[in-house]
């Protein structure tokens, strides 16, 4: 079982160390050859709000981020682009995790960098090098030997390999060239990762019965069913939607939050996994995976305007604002079910910033922009995870998060 503890020290050693319909484009610079969305391309969200700032101080916002992390993260290596994962690979390696959220900024930034591109391509060749039997990426790789650093068998994490397949459509959209490569690789995931009832499998050599709730990206799940019409994606919606209601329904029916893994998820009872079930960890509740939930369930709220989303997105919203007081600080990355705290004394900014989404989501225009305000802070002293999150919730707060689809 892998486990990504590493990050958990790193982020106590950096805190102890510090005590609406969809995608309406509106003026944009002229797109650079090739380009179909420069950034900025803003989009008008299918409901709930924005933040107060102007449009203009957001973008500048996303820039700022953007330059931040692509100087402390994009890193020239391996015969292509990493991510420096730090806390979580060796000698500045990278994780599949890392690298789909490299594929998924970058082209939402073309026009703005205008090595997007080139920076694309570098982290797809590093992703297309590291493969494991079934054609997803290597999970873990070294920065220096560029070769698997895990023990045992090669074998991927599926929130990883899921945002490559999206970053692939996106750059499709945006510069065209690789319908061929995002094809081969849905089908490949479709494959690896979907159980046969339709929910998604934690990794590609996993059970068959379990679950991670950080890999609930519904946006992209539904942006694969447009795409790749071979594959029956909407039964993965539809499966994973039931999921997500079936489990809340009987262990948060009112915060509506979900365990960092979930088991019997081929179940009409799926339910929380044991608390060490894959990493150390208590992954029975809210953990350093589940944190994204909020971000994810907002963003597809915003972009689809889906019924489940927005509900899930709400409730979880207003659960942590009634918990941490309206203040952005008092958020935890590790939160029993009801919503409780259950150590104060760790944060994380990676926990802080994906509520930002859900609050736009649930249309608390306060809640929203005490959030946002919030992003311009680090005092946790987070590297890689938490910056790059903190990244793309930039991108969906800001209004800068155009779909396949536009």
């Amino acid at each position: 079982m892998r486990d990504r503890s590493g990050r958990l020290a790193a982020v106590a050693a950096a805190a102890a160390t510090i005590s609406l319909s969809v995608l309406v484009s509106t003026a944009a610079p002229a797109a650079a050859a090739g380009e179909s969305h420069p950034f900025p391309t803003h989009v008008t969200y299918k409901t709930g709000v924005m933040p107060s700032a102007s449009q203009a101080d957001r973008d500048a916002a996303v820039k700022k981020q953007y330059d931040s992390w692509k100087k402390a993260y994009l890193r020239s290596a391996c015969g292509g682009y990493l991510i420096y994962a730090t806390g979580d690979a060796p000698n500045k390696g990278t994780v599949s995790e890392a690298q789909g959220y490299g594929m998924n900024i970058v082209p939402l930034m073309a026009g703005y960098d205008t090595n997007a591109k080139a920076e694309f391509d570098g982290l797809w060749k590093v992703v297309q090098d590291h493969r494991d039997s079934q054609g997803m990426m290597e999970w873990k790789i070294d920065g220096s030997s560029c070769k698997y650093a895990d023990s045992g068998t090669p074998d991927a994490a599926t929130d990883g390999d899921l945002d490559v397949g999206y970053g692939l459509i996106l750059a499709d959209k945006q510069w065209g060239g690789y319908t061929a490569a995002a094809q081969d690789w849905l089908a490949k995931f479709y494959k690896a990762n979907v159980a046969s009832d339709g929910h998604l499998k934690c990794e590609d050599d996993g059970p068959t019965t379990d679950t991670r709730p950080s890999d609930f990206m519904l946006d992209h799940l539904r942006a694969f069913a447009a795409y790749d019409t071979a594959h029956d994606w909407n039964k993965v919606v539809t499966r994973t939607e039931a999921v997500i209601q079936e489990f809340t329904a009987k262990y948060s029916p009112s915060a509506n939050l979900l365990s960092d893994f979930v088991v019997s998820a081929n179940t009409t009872s799926p339910k929380p996994a044991p608390a060490n079930y894959q990493e150390n960890q208590p992954d029975n509740i809210v953990g350093y995976n589940s944190v994204r939930v909020p971000w994810h369930m907002g963003t597809d709220a915003l972009v689809y305007g889906s019924s489940v989303a927005k509900t899930v997105a709400t409730n979880e919203s207003n659960s942590y604002k009634a918990k941490a007081g309206g203040n952005p600080a008092k958020i935890y990355p590790h939160t029993k079910l009801d919503g409780t705290p259950t150590n104060t004394g760790d944060q994380c900014e990676c926990a802080n910033d994906p509520v930002g989404v859900a609050a736009m989501a649930a249309g608390d225009q306060a809640w929203t922009d005490a959030l946002w305000n919030y992003l311009a802070t680090n005092p946790y002293g987070d590297t890689y995870y938490g910056e790059t999150i903190k990244m793309l919730v930039y991108l969906v707060m800001a209004g800068d998060y155009w779909t396949p689809a536009s």
